[in-house]
């Protein structure tokens, strides 16, 4: 990946990865080249950098190039196989949790106290 050939017709050619895959193809386009076996959508999905709602925190999907991608902190991001936090998110988890054994008040009570 990352290295330059020459075309027969002269133009360069790059080492690329094929979008949707971890193959290499020679291509006109450096970084990721275009698959023409991937589907083709009629809706853009999410990007790399687009924002999202903290709702959404941990919510996978694949973008345009066939990167894996996750919500976190507010950005999709690559999925590189982290754990996303966030602050809102850990919180309602938490609740969540603690209202299954226990009672509205003890919850309070422990969540409060960092416990």
């Amino acid at each position: 990946m990352g290295a330059t050939a020459v075309f027969a017709d002269g133009s360069t050619a790059y080492c690329s990865r094929l979008a949707g895959t971890d193959n290499a193809v020679w291509s006109s386009v450096q970084g990721v080249a275009p698959n023409p076996n991937l589907p083709e959508t009629t809706t853009a999905g999410p990007a790399l950098g687009d924002n999202c709602i903290g709702a959404d925190i941990g919510r996978t999907a694949v973008d345009a190039n066939g990167n894996a991608i996750i919500r976190t902190d507010y950005q999709w991001q690559l999925n590189t196989g982290q754990t996303p936090e966030h602050k809102w998110a850990d919180d309602q988890r938490a609740w969540s949790d603690c209202i299954q054994t226990k009672t509205t008040e003890e919850c309070r009570a422990e969540l409060n106290s960092g416990g």
